[in-house]
């Protein structure tokens, strides 16, 4: 852990973290699983099965941001996932008219804490080296 973090980093951090699990549960995965994406559903290619994709994806990435071993990725993922979503509302299919205003302005916000979160979890963990799993080790070098 990087102990040179202020509280009011810490707390940055975590709310950053909790804005985008917030929205990516009540206009992601839990709209998706529910049946009440139909919107949704109906001007995506692939309808219900790349609904149903998507939110597993908001899922796991809701998962992954709120265990601490995995938030950096977690929220690196979140970037990801709203870029594409982003996407898919400005050249994609799904558009900004009606509902999916609201749900193409949060998830702009949902991108600014993503990127917050996954700033503040790399200068957290001291960086990228940091994250990445150590190589195990060769016990063969050492045979005589």
């Amino acid at each position: 852990m990087h102990t040179n973090e202020t509280k009011a980093i810490t707390i940055t951090r975590w709310a950053a973290k909790l804005v985008a699990v917030l929205i990516l549960t009540i206009t992601g995965f839990v709209p998706k699983f529910t049946g009440m994406a139909g919107p949704l559903a109906d001007k995506l290619p692939g309808g219900w099965p790349v609904v149903i994709a998507i939110g597993v994806m908001e899922l796991i990435t809701v998962i992954a941001i709120l265990i601490p071993r995995t938030a950096f990725f977690g929220s690196l993922l979140a970037v990801f996932t709203m870029l594409g979503a982003i996407a898919s509302h400005i050249v994609g299919p799904v558009g900004i008219e009606g509902d999916f205003l609201g749900v193409f302005i949060a998830a702009l916000i949902t991108l600014a804490a993503s990127v917050t979160a996954t700033i503040l979890e790399l200068r957290k963990a001291g960086g990228v080296r940091k994250l990445m799993p150590k190589p195990a080790a060769d016990t063969h070098a050492s045979d005589p």
